[in-house]
């Protein structure tokens, strides 16, 4: 039986933080740009937007086990793996577990899901790997920290890459960390110090031990992804480890996203597996804490497999996060007024299938779609109403653009959307310049935060412009 990825995608947020808009507050800010996630995003709900698309046209009831690596995750006491599972639609059955603490537990998450299929366990599994590191306003992190996801299916059925081998090393070293209380990221000033015994060291160590167990050189890798904290240090570790020519990936997601943490290594992944070819094998190595190396090599199917929301069209979407003041939103660096509804827990138990699992009805006489779900058809009165899922693509009906509703980026925009396959779905708007709101605009259904309450996250779907 084969081993390895089924598919593998990627989310990087809408908005992009450049050096300049640092530089017009703070005097300096670098060259570099970084993905910003917005107000509404989270480590989870990117994880969700990677996990999707990875799931794109499969059968999700054969996912038996749903891993979710982040250090952000929304929840310190609280699963964010099941709330992935039941964003994505995974049976109650699977097994689910999150996975933080170290940089590299994307890669980590990663492995444990293809040992569980070796072992027989579960037939497939979900890994994601998502972070958005808070760091403060003003620090040399600012321009380097970015956000985002990437999410893979693994299986031994039509895997677009196999899993050669693993090889891991741990060793305890402080140069990136948060404790509790803590509101941003701390990280060891002295990066001399960190490069010459932290990744120097740990990187090599773990190529060195997979090259060696796997049997491999180094001119039988054709791509290598390794971490770095920053796209130039990512460069000089990938001249270090003395590969040959051409062995980095052609797309530098690095300096155009920033370094998303636990998701860097995993997110790099996925970009250079859209630009293999068949027969290449992919080192890819992830650090913190030690470092991680895993081998793949491209199969037939690679070539096979349609590109979803490829990353380097996600790149060239990105639109520009000039005003400051915007990201200090984002990012609740000030106090804004925001809704602070009431949370039933109840309820959301009561209606986690038509919330969370977008689970509307079909009407089995006249073929209706109803949602939210009803006692009667809204067309026949029928009572013969049967679980249907609606589809997250439609366009807009109508909308309204609401300045009154607190929000940390006014105006609040209500849509009503005809959904493709029946259905007409009532919420707001997110990732999309007001003035460009128009009837019949195509747009799609995305997980996101919708309001706290008593202490809880709520999330819920909203619309933004079709990817």
């Amino acid at each position: 039986m084969a081993l390895g990825i089924v598919s593998a995608a990627a989310y990087i947020p809408r908005y992009r933080l450049g050096g300049k808009t640092l530089q017009a507050v703070w005097g300096s800010g670098g060259s570099g740009e970084r993905a910003v996630a917005n107000y509404d995003e989270d480590s989870l709900t990117m994880a969700v937007e990677a996990s999707l698309d990875a799931l794109a046209g499969r059968d999700a009831s054969t996912v038996g086990a749903c891993f979710l690596a982040s250090t952000t995750a929304p929840y310190l006491e609280k699963s964010s793996a099941t709330l992935l599972a039941t964003a994505t639609d995974l049976g109650p059955e699977v097994l689910t577990a999150d996975l933080g603490g170290s940089l590299r537990c994307g890669t980590t998450a990663l492995r444990l899901a293809l040992d569980m299929v070796r072992a027989g366990s579960v037939s497939q599994a979900l890994v994601a790997a998502s972070d958005m590191r808070p760091v403060a306003p003003g620090s040399p992190e600012e321009v380097l920290l970015g956000d985002g996801a990437a999410a893979f299916l693994v299986g031994g059925d039509d895997v677009i890459a196999s899993f050669e081998g693993a090889f891991s090393v741990s060793r305890e070293f402080t140069d990136v960390w948060r404790i509790p209380g803590d509101r941003y990221l701390n990280i060891l000033p002295d990066m001399t110090f960190v490069k010459s015994y932290g990744l120097d060291k740990h990187i090599p160590e773990a190529v060195d031990g997979l090259l060696a167990k796997t049997g491999r050189t180094r001119e039988d890798i054709a791509t290598v992804v390794v971490y770095g904290p920053d796209a130039r240090t990512q460069a000089t570790l990938l001249k270090q480890l003395k590969f040959g020519d051409g062995t980095a990936p052609k797309e530098a997601v690095m300096g155009r996203v920033g370094n998303t943490g636990s998701a860097a290594a995993p997110l790099g992944l996925a970009a250079a597996l859209e630009e293999c070819k068949p027969g290449d094998q992919v080192l890819v190595v992830s650090y913190g804490n030690g470092a991680e190396a895993l081998l793949f090599q491209c199969t037939d199917a690679l070539a096979r497999r349609p590109l979803h929301r490829p990353v380097s069209a996600q790149l060239a979407a990105g639109r520009p996060l000039t005003q400051y003041g915007r990201l200090l939103n984002f990012k609740r660096h000030v106090e804004t007024e925001v809704i602070r509804a009431f949370t039933s827990v109840p309820t959301m138990v009561r209606e986690e299938k038509q919330n969370m699992r977008l689970s509307g009805q079909k009407c089995q006489d006249c073929g209706a779609v109803s949602y939210p779900r009803r006692h009667l058809c809204w067309q026949c009165s029928s009572t013969r109403l049967a679980d249907y899922k609606i589809s997250r693509r439609g366009k807009v009906f109508t909308f309204t653009k609401d300045h009154l509703v607190p929000n940390p980026d006014p105006p609040t925009i209500m849509v009503s959307a005809d959904l493709d396959g029946g259905g007409r779905f009532y919420g707001q708007l997110t990732d999309c310049d007001p003035a460009t709101v128009t009837f019949e605009m195509p747009v799609e259904l995305s997980f996101r935060r919708i309001h706290e309450g008593e202490g809880i996250m709520n999330y819920f779907w909203k619309f933004r412009p079709a990817r």
